[in-house]
């Protein structure tokens, strides 16, 4: 029996278990949909790797569950403007908002408009600033919270 004809006998009828599981995560069906398309994506590319195929439904519920968390991680990449569901994405969609944001940000001292660059433009983790700009971690983290209540203060 082929790989693909294998998979799919497992993953036969494990779909909405799947789905439920993501939306618990992600909170609405249409992250829920996207996170479940991908695990399987990432399951058919990996099932070669799974040694013991009794222990499918585990290692499957296992890839739901990680990139249920990646995406999470990645939608707190954008930074909270204000309070309730409204993101910097949210606020950028129009032009105005745009230019808001970077008169906003050419109000900050250099410094400051580096945090937020390292931190919410490259992505970078804490550490990594930390490390890089020879400061303390939590050197890092208040500066970095009074600059982003600074932006958040510029743009109400």
């Amino acid at each position: 029996m082929d790989k693909n004809k294998r998979f799919e006998q497992l993953i036969q009828n494990r779909e909405k278990e799947l789905y439920r599981i993501a939306f618990s995560y992600m909170k609405n069906e249409s992250d829920a949909m996207d996170c479940v398309q991908d695990s399987l994506i990432k399951a058919i590319e990996g099932f070669d790797s799974l040694r013991n195929k009794e222990h499918f439904d585990t290692w499957m519920v296992r890839i739901v569950i990680n990139t249920c968390k990646d995406n999470l991680r990645k939608r707190k990449r954008f930074v909270p403007l204000a309070s309730g569901s409204d993101t910097m994405a949210d606020r950028l969609e129009d032009k105005d908002s745009l230019i808001d944001l970077f008169d906003s940000l050419d109000a900050l001292t250099d410094e400051e408009r580096e945090l937020v660059y390292l931190r919410y433009f490259e992505g970078k983790k804490l550490k990594e600033i930390s490390a890089e700009k020879s400061l303390k971690l939590g050197t890092v983290k208040s500066r970095l919270n009074r600059t982003m209540d600074k932006l958040r203060e510029r743009m109400s």
